[in-house]
């Protein structure tokens, strides 16, 4: 079974999401990506801003002689930063930009094949058409830079969008996979290092079957997240996309459900087709829920992706 993983896809975490730092501590940021990259059974990493230029050079020291694949994960920077890409105030968009353009610099130092990004808010239905040709005017800007920025034709930085929901809990503009769909076919028209990124968690939420969602996306996209929601209980106070372990009560993605998405995307060939990666990446965007131990997670992880594997 093993063997088999190991020649269809690389595995990964996003680092910020089980082991968040502040940017005064970058000594943390650190131990916790060696605790990742000492563990071969993760062959990728998502790893986010880092204001620290020693950090990142440690990092991509680090990250170059563990031979894993990096993505940098935009979402957390972006919200850190505030950027928004979306926005129809030119001076929030062009400072955007400005800041993208600094993570873009910080991918090609780090060796990140994708870098991942997300609207802003939604900011209601007169507004949507304006707002998603200002996303599209950014998102082609961001992939003429990193074209201009790539030191040889065989490493070009991709530009993926995220997708998420537009009316439960992150509320981004983009929003539902079939109009995230749309806009990644005019953007690839122009510029072929583009592509989108589906969370398995976010489609609950979405009001979305992750099957269809997987079928409509399956010529856009660059990599997989793979994680839990709760939405059960607006009170709960991990109501919504907060990256819940797998296992909790009630919660919405458990092996059953797991098993299903790999099988899908079996189907859609993701695990065939071209990547901006090596291999095909599948990423586990997962969290503690209270003060467990982040190895405790980890094991969390192992076990339900190992099972769900083995069933699809």
């Amino acid at each position: 079974m093993m063997d088999q993983l190991e020649k269809t896809a690389s595995i990964g975490i996003v680092l910020p999401k089980l082991f968040p730092f502040p940017q005064s501590k970058p000594e943390q940021m650190i131990s916790s990506l060696l605790t990742i990259l000492e563990d071969p059974f993760f062959t990728a990493v998502e790893v986010s801003y880092m204001a620290d230029k020693e950090a990142r050079e440690l990092a991509r020291k680090h990250m170059q002689y563990s031979c894993v694949e990096i993505i940098f994960n935009g979402g957390d920077a972006f919200r850190e930063l505030q950027i928004d890409v979306s926005s129809l105030d030119q001076l929030i968009r062009k400072e955007s930009i400005k800041k993208c353009h600094m993570l873009i610099d910080h991918c090609y130092e780090m060796g990140a094949k994708i870098m991942h990004i997300v609207t802003g808010k939604f900011e209601g239905e007169e507004r949507k058409q304006q707002n998603i040709q200002a996303f599209i005017a950014s998102a082609m800007e961001l992939c003429k830079y990193a074209k201009e920025k790539a030191q040889t034709e065989k490493y070009e930085l991709c530009i993926s969008l995220e997708i998420g929901d537009r009316h439960v809990d992150r509320k981004y503009l983009l929003g539902p996979t079939h109009e995230a769909v749309n806009v990644a076919r005019i953007i690839r028209s122009e510029y072929n290092n583009f592509g989108l990124l589906l969370d398995q968690s976010h489609l609950p939420i979405m009001g979305e079957d992750p099957h269809k969602s997987l079928w409509l996306a399956k010529d856009y996209l660059t990599h997989i997240h793979i994680g839990n929601s709760y939405i059960k209980d607006r009170q709960a106070r991990y109501f919504g996309d907060k990256h819940i372990p797998f296992g909790v009560k009630d919660s919405e993605v458990g092996v059953a459900e797991l098993t299903e998405f790999i099988t899908t995307l079996r189907e859609i060939d993701f695990f065939k087709s071209p990547k901006p990666t090596r291999k095909p990446v599948i990423t586990f965007e997962v969290g503690c829920l209270e003060d467990e131990s982040p190895k405790l997670v980890i094991a969390n992880i192992k076990r339900t992706f190992f099972e769900a594997w083995a069933n699809a």
